[in-house]
């Protein structure tokens, strides 16, 4: 829908009082002006939470500057803002949303994915007070940058921050700018080209969960914050893993090579464990048992050697597929020849 030139007929607010929740726009286009007429629809939706924007066009430079009469000086009890692939094409031109940062000051959780963001300003960011999930993925932010958006102040309720597919290089510095996110325990930051991890890093004290993710990184180091409760590092080049993590409960290792499971005495209080298409060829039960608190291991789709010793634990174990949800699919013989292709739990190696 083009609402380029969309003009709001008012009505009194007695008129209509909409129950809606959710107002999305899809393949709309936009302009300064009809941005400043669709915000009185809010004036007649005082239940609104939530709003959405996918693959929509704004022509214009961010110029929201309605009349005084006209002015909508908050968003009422909209709480989730999601921008998706949002073009604009004279975004050079772009003004710093000034006129909106009394909009979002009660905003809690904001997307804006894929839309060529390369900063927010820090008085912007010092502005989103109620903020407490904002979603950068797929955008042109880098160090420099992130270092003003994250100035001291800024989103002060903050607790997830997702940074996935930037520009990022530095995990080091990444890590000392966001010390101003005094409350932050979720940090994503997939996708990103990572230098060599350095032995010391610092970040924020409550960090709970991290997601270094197809990161290219190879090895894993005391870089990692000992706070951890979730640790991503799958689709990686890691061929080992050993890192003591105290309090880690779920950690993700698939797609890297590993060629042994990590010792189950450097995390105490593990839970779910998953290492799906590594380089694994044998697990046994003393390394099983190395793991105290371990309820889930998901270790499909490794290169087995069916082993008498492998093959004798397997069928001992009758309780295996409680703890490996991909039992017995996932678990493929691939030495030796003769039984290449079996499953694990079916394969019966000749008496030599």
């Amino acid at each position: 829908i083009n609402v380029a030139n969309f003009r709001f007929s008012e009505l009194s607010a007695e008129e209509i009082n909409s129950p809606m929740k959710k107002l999305a726009f899809r393949n709309a286009d936009l302009t300064d002006e009809s941005f400043n007429e669709l915000l009185k629809l809010l004036r007649y939706a005082p239940e609104l939470l939530q709003a959405e924007f996918d693959d929509c066009a704004l022509d214009g430079v961010g110029d929201f500057q309605p009349s005084e009469s006209d002015i909508v000086r908050e968003l009422g009890k909209v709480e989730t803002l999601i921008i998706r692939r949002l073009h604009i094409p004279r975004f050079y031109s772009f003004n710093d949303l000034r006129s909106v940062y009394s909009l979002l000051e009660k905003v809690k959780r904001i997307t804006v994915e894929n839309s060529k963001v390369f900063l927010v300003p820090c008085e912007f960011s010092q502005r989103l007070r109620s903020l407490e999930f904002l979603d950068l993925s797929e955008n042109l932010m880098v160090e420099e940058y992130l270092r003003n958006s994250a100035c001291e102040g800024a989103w002060p309720s903050l607790q997830t921050l997702i940074l996935s597919q930037n520009y990022l290089k530095s995990i080091e510095r990444t890590g000392e700018i966001l010390l101003t996110l005094k409350n932050l325990t979720g940090l994503d930051i997939s996708r990103n080209s990572f230098r060599p991890m350095p032995d010391t890093c610092r970040w924020p004290p409550k960090m709970r969960f991290l997601n270094l993710s197809s990161t290219g990184i190879w090895a894993v180091k005391t870089c990692i914050p000992q706070t951890l409760e979730v640790l991503d590092v799958s689709n990686n080049n890691l061929d080992s893993f050993s890192l003591f993590l105290p309090r880690l409960r779920e950690l993700y290792l698939s797609r890297n090579k590993l060629k042994t499971l990590p010792d189950g005495s450097l995390f105490p209080v593990l839970l779910v464990m998953k290492i799906r298409e590594n380089a694994l060829s044998t697990f046994s039960k003393d390394q099983l048992g190395s793991f105290p608190k371990l309820e889930t291991l998901e270790a499909g789709d490794n290169h087995f050697i069916c082993s008498c010793e492998l093959l004798s634990f397997t069928l001992g174990q009758p309780a295996l597929s409680q703890v490996l949800p991909d039992w017995p699919d996932g678990y493929l013989c691939d030495s030796p020849p003769r039984l290449r292709g079996q499953r694990v739990q079916e394969a019966r190696p000749s008496v030599l």
